[in-house]
């Protein structure tokens, strides 16, 4: 990780503050809200040849889409206008932050309140897209069961958050990447990375979790009533 990214991490744990926010939806429910930034510390995604790269075959899972951050998930699992959006914190300072370095590529940035007793896959798609350099075929894609529907985006998969003894993240997040031909007059391949992370993190705290190419920012904060 670099030292600039270090600082930035650094600014997070010492200055991330927790605000609270009344709960409308259902008085008896406890509710949270959950913030992720996934970022990219690898300025490229071409990788080097590898004969025996064998690319993880992508899999649906049935998901939520957030499409305006800070929304709450409902009964029938859309996440929807939460009425007091405005007293959340938010992660938006930090997004400018981290977009002003040139070091750091912003994957994502998303915002939703829940509560606990359910498990609620929320859909990460984010990232470069492939598509046109596919359909121009100046990228070949081998094998089509790596790419899902729609775009395909270098980022695609699934976070979940769960209560039992202790507060778990799980991340199943789909990294694809340029390799490089192993011929002058091919075009290069799109391969596939699966990583499945599982963490135990503390509320109201700034967690961060760090791969090869890219890391993952999260806070949960426990919406309290007045």
């Amino acid at each position: 990780m670099n030292i600039i990214f270090k600082n930035i991490l650094l600014f997070f744990l010492l200055f991330s503050t927790s605000i609270y926010a009344e709960e409308i939806i259902d008085e008896n429910q406890i509710l949270y809200q959950i913030k992720i930034i996934i970022v990219s510390h690898n300025d490229s995604n071409l990788i080097e040849y590898n004969q025996n790269f064998i690319s993880d075959k992508y899999k649906e899972n049935d998901s939520i889409s957030i499409k305006n951050n800070n929304c709450v998930i409902n009964n029938e699992n859309i996440c929807v206008k939460y009425d007091n959006d405005y007293k959340l914190e938010t992660f938006n300072e930090y997004k400018t932050i981290l977009s002003k370095d040139n070091k750091i590529k912003l994957i994502t940035h998303l915002e939703w309140v829940q509560n606990m007793n359910s498990f609620y896959n929320i859909k990460i798609k984010d990232g470069h897209d492939y598509s046109n350099e596919i359909f121009d075929d100046d990228l070949d894609l081998n094998d089509i069961d790596i790419i899902g529907s729609g775009k395909m985006n270098q980022y695609e998969g699934f976070i979940k958050f769960v209560k039992d003894e202790f507060y778990t993240v799980n991340l199943i997040l789909y990294e694809r990447m340029k390799m490089k031909s192993d011929s002058f007059f091919s075009n290069n391949i799109l391969v596939s990375k699966k990583h499945d992370i599982s963490q135990r993190v503390k509320l109201n705290k700034t967690t961060y979790i760090d791969r090869d190419n890219f890391g993952l920012i999260l806070k949960i904060i426990k919406i309290k009533k007045n």
